[in-house]
């Protein structure tokens, strides 16, 4: 009886340290997003003492001279393409079909795991 008495206990600590550290990790979650949202003060607002000049110059890899725009004339025939590009839609479809049961599915699944189980 008296073992049943401190496994209990021991327990009752387990639970409440999990609660404890939900919510402290809660806490700092709220007060984080809430500071967000506070207005920047005049310290922040501060300029320092003294200027410093950028050491490096962008050229954005141009070296000054700009590249020729590209025009509807200009533009060449043939470009990239990927291969659904050129296929109907009636060829897409089983893609797309495909692409959303399987982001679905393993949700479906995971359902049906979790009620089976009870």
């Amino acid at each position: 009886n008296n073992i049943h008495h401190y496994l209990h206990l021991f327990q009752c600590r387990r639970i409440m340290m999990r609660l404890s550290l939900i919510s402290i990790i809660f806490s700092l979650t709220l007060l984080s997003s809430a500071t967000a949202f506070v207005p920047s003060t005049k310290l922040s607002l501060v300029k320092p003492a003294f200027k410093t000049a950028p050491l490096t110059r962008v050229n954005m890899g141009f070296m000054g001279e700009e590249p020729p725009k590209l025009t509807r004339e200009s533009e060449p025939e043939e470009f990239f393409a990927a291969a659904s590009d050129n296929m109907s839609d009636e060829e897409k479809l089983p893609l797309a079909l495909g692409g959303l049961a399987f982001i679905s599915l393993p949700f479906i699944l995971g359902l049906i795991a979790l009620y089976t189980s009870k």
